[in-house]
């Protein structure tokens, strides 16, 4: 027989509660409120308070800490495309500030190359320039004309190669970003060689944040390229989500596939078709590679709907 029993059914606020004895029953009415403990509650609210407080605690550390690391994340990436930043000022814990120091010298060592290596060849221009001007005059004189057409021709040859070295190797940290109207300025290019040969398809107003010479130099070069090797060109610009489409075609002789990579290697010149049908040092391609890749984009080589080259660039907005 059971010694106890209860019921908490009976009635609304209370829990009838009854133990055996003797013959009978001793019956105990208790308030509910009475017989829960709020032991239970009060430790579940010691244990999830202080771990929410602690969460907080280490997010508001870790956001701390990671912010530096951002900061040199951004600082190094801006660099890498060639966008001039101001003074580097490390911060965070001991570590992340001795990264930051490293790479701020690194960034001076790398300016400091840089800008010598810009006055060395403003000083070999300079030193260039005046024989080959002096050639030209020399050259006026020469009575065998055609002996004299040869001079000069080897003479331009000379100094076309010489710009061309100049071009690649020119510092463009000088040169700021700045939010431009890509659309107009390849509208512009395009009309300045005054070509009814070259179609294009430019949706307007395009604007991209970067450094407007330099694009405008790479498109000049692939345009040139274009001209040079083939008869008729194809431009195209469109946008498409966060990133900037240019297409440009030519019907030339074109690159073997497997030659699309060697191409963008300074001085690299290939045997066939583009590269020994005019004189060229190979430089083109080089310098729009090193441009588009510094804003952040790609670029790539494939065969075109006009049979002949069809040069893609890929930049992010």
């Amino acid at each position: 027989m059971q010694k106890f029993w209860f019921n908490t059914s009976n009635y609304k606020e209370l829990i009838d509660l009854r133990i055996k004895y003797q013959s009978g029953y001793f019956k105990f009415l208790v308030p509910r409120d009475r017989i829960a403990s709020s032991s239970a509650r009060i430790f579940a609210l010691w244990i999830t308070v202080p771990a929410a407080i602690m969460v907080v605690i280490s997010l508001i550390f870790l956001k701390n800490q990671t912010k530096p690391i951002t900061a040199l994340a951004k600082a190094a990436e801006r660099f890498g495309r060639g966008e001039e930043i101001e003074e580097f000022k490390p911060s965070g814990a001991a570590e992340i500030r001795q990264a930051g120091l490293e790479f701020d010298k690194m960034r001076k060592r790398i300016i400091r190359h840089l800008n010598q290596r810009s006055e060395m060849l403003s000083g070999i221009s300079h030193d260039l320039r005046t024989p080959l001007t002096r050639m030209k005059l020399q050259t006026a004189f020469i009575k065998d004309q055609e002996q004299a057409n040869k001079f000069t021709e080897d003479i331009n040859e000379m100094e076309k190669m010489l710009n061309e070295y100049l071009q690649f190797t020119s510092s463009s940290y000088l040169d700021k970003d700045e939010l431009f109207n890509l659309s107009d300025l390849i509208e512009d290019t395009i009309n300045k060689y005054n070509n009814k040969n070259i179609s294009k398809n430019i949706t307007s107003r395009v604007y991209f944040n970067g450094r407007k010479s330099l694009i405008k130099r790479c498109i000049n070069n692939l345009i040139d390229n274009s001209i040079k090797y083939g008869d008729k060109v194809k431009i195209e610009l469109s946008k498409k989500n966060n990133n900037l489409f240019i297409k440009i075609e030519d019907d030339g002789p074109g690159i073997p596939e497997q030659e699309y990579e060697n191409v963008f290697k300074p001085f690299y010149k290939i045997d066939k078709a583009r590269a020994d049908s005019k004189s060229s040092v190979g430089l083109g391609l080089s310098i729009a590679s090193d441009i588009i890749q510094s804003h952040g984009g790609n670029i790539k080589l494939e065969k075109s709907s006009l049979s002949g080259l069809s040069v893609k660039i890929f930049l992010p907005v």
